[in-house]
């Protein structure tokens, strides 16, 4: 019994982590699955939650089912609360299929392109960094620092971003970083660090989306 005890509390650690998603700031919280049919009930519950979401679908699988019940999961869920839905290449086909009619203005999906069909917003990265950057958190990288990183402008024009967004420009994106093609001494000496740029692109939506209270 005594054996069983300590078992079980060595255990609840690891059931608590599975169960708290990441908490991206600005009331956003973070789900990553893997296997759909394995995550549906945490990501019921996550999906149930009053605050906006990003659920990660760029490397799960999913069977028949899982697909079938996920459709459910977002029949139910509110119109007025924003979902980012991060997708890729790798995505199953028939999820990206069945996610198409539910997109609108605040279910957004987010991820580089080769997508079929294509993410609303598609971001300028490749599909080997994007893979990179998702597995580095798996890895032990921290989430913060995946999603970090200053935008190498005076001001971030939040309101231009959601302009170009609203306007139907799917590439609406905070202004790029200088041209890695041109000679940085600084540069050349330390590598850039890895950015989950995909990830990074739903906070910045959402802290845009927020600030003009859309």
């Amino acid at each position: 019994m005594k054996f069983l005890l300590s078992f079980i509390f060595l255990l609840l650690p690891a059931f608590a982590i599975a169960v708290e998603p990441p908490n991206l700031g600005d009331n956003l919280a973070y789900l990553r699955v893997h296997s759909l049919a394995e995550a549906m009930p945490e990501l019921q519950v996550q999906l149930a939650e009053k605050h906006a979401s990003v659920l990660d679908l760029r490397c799960a699988t999913a069977t028949e089912e899982s697909t079938t019940a996920l459709r459910a999961v977002l029949t139910a869920h509110p119109a007025d609360r924003r979902l980012f839905i991060l997708i890729s290449p790798t995505t199953p086909s028939s999820v990206l299929e069945m996610i198409g009619p539910f997109i609108h203005e605040k279910l957004i999906t987010i991820g580089v392109a080769g997508s079929h069909p294509a993410p609303r917003v598609i971001v300028k990265t490749d599909a080997k960094t994007d893979r990179l950057a998702y597995d580095a958190f798996d890895h032990g990288t921290p989430i913060a620092e995946l999603i970090s990183g200053k935008i190498e402008k005076d001001r971030f024009d939040e309101a231009a971003l959601v302009k170009d967004f609203k306007n139907g420009n799917s590439d609406a994106e905070p202004p790029s970083l200088p041209d890695p093609s041109q000679p940085d001494e600084v540069a050349a000496k330390k590598p850039a660090p890895l950015r989950d740029h995909v990830l990074q692109r739903a906070l910045n939506l959402q802290q845009a989306l927020s600030a003009l209270r859309r």
